[in-house]
């Protein structure tokens, strides 16, 4: 099936994509990678170029993944045009002997006329699974399908009957941290370097982070890199908590901005 993966900046999307890609390639059922479309993420970038430019990137990034006689055709051997990524897809399927798993990252990136040839690339090659397409997609980024089908349309929410939307299984929402996760977190820093993170500084950290990915982290590395200054000896104490909270606010992390951006939107 075709899936969303989402969740907000900085959560560990593209991590978990590259975890999942190792996993399946190792567990032999599958021929599994990432793909970034960030690079087609330019308002002005024709359907064609931006067909060229998933190709690239798709073999490039596979290296990262793939022995030899599973990778994708070099792309330097096809012509640019509005329907190559199908193209392509298709026939590095032809010559695979297991079914393909694409996990295509920042599909939100993409803007109009691209947005919109590209499910619909996705959408037409979805019948011919898997002998000539890949057997599952994950469409991973920012926004849920509503919000794909806004900004693929603005002004013009119907996009017709062969609406390249309705292909999607489920939708996935990657969740923020537990506490039980923010714990073995921290844990696995003492076990590092013998410096503790009591459990008034945990509770404290927690409640300022939510389990937000980036801003435990970020909360954490600016306590013991910034403030302690890798000093393993010197205690963690919750006032330093309260430092750190208050030194990301006031160095205007970019994070942090866009986190505010989004509460300025009228939907919000």
């Amino acid at each position: 099936q075709y899936f969303l993966i989402h969740a907000p900046r900085q959560t560990g999307k593209t991590t978990f994509l590259h975890s999942l890609a190792h996993r399946l390639n190792r567990e032999g059922n599958y021929v599994a990678t990432v793909c970034s479309m960030e690079s087609a993420g330019d308002p002005s970038i024709t359907v064609e170029d931006a067909n060229a430019g998933f190709i690239r990137s798709l073999h490039q990034t596979a290296e990262l993944f793939l022995t030899p006689e599973v990778m994708p055709p070099a792309p330097e051997a096809y012509q640019a045009s509005p329907y190559l990524f199908k193209q392509y897809l298709n026939d590095w399927c032809k010559k695979l002997n297991k079914p393909l798993v694409l996990l295509l990252d920042e599909v939100d990136a993409l803007y109009d006329d691209v947005l919109i040839s590209t499910l619909r690339q996705l959408r037409d090659g979805f019948q011919t699974r898997p002998r000539n397409f890949p057997q599952s997609i994950a469409l991973v980024g920012l926004r849920d399908i509503r919000e794909y089908r806004m900004r693929a349309r603005a002004d013009n929410p119907s996009i017709g009957a062969g609406s390249p939307f309705n292909i999607k299984a489920e939708s996935f929402f990657l969740p923020v941290f537990s506490p039980a996760e923010v714990r073995s977190l921290l844990d696995q820093h003492t076990q590092d370097t013998g410096q503790v993170f009591s459990e008034a500084v945990f509770e404290k950290l927690y409640a300022y982070s939510g389990g937000q990915p980036w801003l435990t982290n970020a909360l954490a590395h600016e306590i013991v890199v910034r403030l302690l200054k890798n000093d393993y000896t010197r205690e963690i104490t919750p006032d330093l908590v309260e430092t750190a909270k208050e030194r990301l606010i006031e160095q205007r992390q970019t994070h942090l901005d866009s986190l505010a951006d989004k509460v300025r939107e009228e939907r919000v």
